[in-house]
């Protein structure tokens, strides 16, 4: 009877041993620093997202697809093969998406601007200040704010499937300037560019527009709610503790970098 008892005791208390975190499952896609399978922490906006949902106890499983199926897995709050996943990161707020998913208050904030040759560089004020100019763009960015001076017909967009094209477009005279977010333009010219080739470039004070990025989470799952509430809570949790500050002077000394 002793040894019964003893069994069920352990029985009752079996489901508290074994209970571990929460998990939540994000897609993930490759856009660094902020981003990515292959640095440190899934880059830095992964890493702060990581660190806000374990302030909350949540452990963040990460799957990294194209970004096209990333933002499909997400909306549908499954993959493929069935398998959950709740949301995914970093996107900006566009009112055909609210109907699929809850956003998250802002995890990332960057100025996206103009970056170019120096012996091409250029100053610029307003969209007119562009005319004639060839900006080169990826193949699924938005440009919100200079689609309006390319339906204005004051200037093209050339698209090409990443950065390394465009790059080696701006070297070859084939585009005047690439517009991106500070960080990633930046992030880009440190760690794939030749030494001759970072002594070339330079990039415009002015900013095109500031960029507000978000956790995204699905509608289809009645759990994500909550877990949006304690997403923020953590995020507000390592803003005030001192993380998050410290995660972009981090990212500006090299901590994220392909090690």
């Amino acid at each position: 009877m002793k040894f019964i008892s003893k069994i069920m005791v352990l029985i009752l208390f079996l489901p508290i041993l074994c209970h571990g975190k929460e998990v939540i499952r994000l897609t993930n896609g490759e856009w660094a620093p902020y981003l990515s399978e292959y640095l440190p922490y899934n880059g830095v906006a992964s890493h702060i997202v990581s660190q806000a949902f374990a302030a909350v106890d949540i452990d963040v499983e990460y799957g990294f697809f194209p970004w096209k199926r990333s933002f499909l897995y997400a909306k549908e709050g499954q993959g493929a093969s069935g398998e959950i996943w709740n949301g995914s990161l970093l996107w900006i707020d566009l009112p055909e998406r609210a109907e699929y998913f809850i956003y998250s208050d802002p995890v990332v904030v960057d100025s996206q601007i103009l970056f170019f040759l120096k012996d091409k560089a250029f100053n610029w004020q307003t969209l007119d200040d562009l005319k004639d100019k060839v900006l080169g763009g990826t193949a699924h960015t938005a440009y919100p704010r200079l689609e309006q001076g390319v339906q204005r017909g004051l200037f093209t967009i050339n698209r090409g499937a990443g950065y390394e094209a465009l790059f080696k477009r701006l070297f070859a005279n084939r585009i005047d300037a690439i517009p991106n977010v500070k960080e990633v333009g930046e992030f880009y010219i440190r760690t794939s560019l030749t030494p001759t080739q970072q002594s070339q470039m330079t990039s415009s004070p002015t900013v095109i527009e500031t960029r507000t990025y978000y956790l995204i989470l699905s509608k289809k799952i009645q759990e994500n709610k909550v877990l949006m509430e304690r997403f923020n809570r953590g995020l507000k949790i390592i803003k005030d503790n001192g993380f998050y500050e410290q995660a972009f002077n981090d990212l500006s000394n090299g901590r994220y970098d392909p090690q």
